[in-house]
């Protein structure tokens, strides 16, 4: 028995890290199914009325937004929520309610937890979800943290690690990343379906005929915005002074 023991906490301390690591994914997966049942029942259990008249898909959106905890995520380019409506409904689900919004409108309602996705049919899913990934150096090679990527004409962008590397999730394919650091030339590259993007920056010189050394700097000189005149301290130094307060 006591041979049987000794072996049972030797496997035990051998295999210590591996029932910690199952441990904590089991953890994890109980949170992810409590949230996922919470959201889920949130739905089902919610109850809204609305008595809206000549009103747009957006203001009915947003009274819903008003009498819950939902909170709608869409592309108003993409979903038309300009269009006119009525819809009275007392005591319904927000999936009823949806269905009679959007009746014969080609559109995906995806509701996770209270959050409720609208996408149009016709939208190419792959194109969404596509993630570009990619590292930043300079013309040396040495990775930039730092690194400011924007997706052009958006608010969306990253900031690359303190290894240079960078992640951006649900990029268009038709998307231009913005690349920009202190010191460095702005590059503009298109992602043209791409998946991963490598990006070498270049220095941004600038010439010592255009600059201007002012009272409390150097500044370029288109970017001045007062007259700059040259003193030679040889001319001021050969003046006489005539007086003490002179």
């Amino acid at each position: 028995m006591k041979i049987i023991m000794n072996l049972s906490c030797s496997f035990i301390l051998e295999h210590k890290k591996m029932f910690l690591a199952m441990r904590n994914t089991l953890f994890i997966m109980l949170i992810c199914a409590f949230q996922s049942i919470a959201g889920i029942s949130y739905a089902q259990s919610t109850r809204l009325s609305l008595d809206m008249k000549n009103s747009t898909v957006k203001e009915v959106l947003q009274k819903i937004e008003q009498q819950s905890e939902f909170y709608f995520l869409y592309n108003s380019e993409l979903i038309d929520v300009q269009r006119k409506v009525d819809i009275s409904v007392t005591n319904e689900k927000i999936d009823d309610i949806l269905s009679k919004l959007f009746t014969g409108d080609k559109v995906n309602i995806l509701v996770r937890e209270r959050h409720i996705i609208l996408t149009p049919e016709s939208e190419n899913i792959t194109q969404q979800s596509n993630k570009v990934t990619g590292k930043v150096t300079d013309k040396s090679g040495i990775p930039l943290p730092g690194v400011a990527i924007v997706v052009k004409g958006t608010t969306t962008g990253v900031i690359t690690d303190a290894s240079g590397n960078y992640s951006l999730n649900n990029i268009p394919e038709n998307a231009i990343l913005q690349f920009s650091f202190v010191g460095m030339k702005m590059e503009e590259l298109a992602v043209k379906g791409n998946t991963t993007i490598n990006v070498r920056l270049e220095e941004e010189t600038i010439g010592i005929e255009e600059v201007v050394a002012i009272g409390y700097g150097v500044q370029k000189k288109s970017d001045l915005t007062g007259s700059v005149d040259r003193v030679s301290i040889g001319a001021n130094g050969s003046q006489t002074n005539t007086n003490l307060l002179q």
